[in-house]
């Protein structure tokens, strides 16, 4: 867990999918860490500071959590590269986490 910033982060891989807001096309990736406000993740193509994104993390079913996702619109605040892969850190305008429903 990493706690320079506001809110405590951490250390977690999960499933991820984000677009700039009003594009179509969502872009699959994993995060690197996540909070309460806010996720860093590997992002496919640069994105400005400053840029709105629509955010989907899904967290998989454990002992301790029903499988859910979050569902948010997000704000770019800073990009730094990672070989091929972008490292891009988004703050969190509004969120809502809502449970997957199970399978039949």
């Amino acid at each position: 867990m990493d706690e320079r910033r506001g809110a405590p982060r951490f250390s977690l891989t999960l499933p991820m999918r984000y677009r700039p807001t009003g594009d179509a096309h969502w872009r699959n990736t994993t995060t690197k860490n996540v909070s309460a406000s806010g996720v860093l993740f590997l992002a496919v193509e640069p994105l400005v500071p400053g840029r709105k994104l629509e955010v989907e993390i899904l967290m998989t079913e454990s002992s301790a959590i029903k499988a859910s996702r979050v569902l948010a619109t997000s704000e770019v605040v800073r990009q730094s590269s990672e070989t091929e892969w972008l490292l891009t850190a988004v703050h969190h305008l509004q969120s809502q986490t809502q449970p997957i429903p199970e399978q039949a």
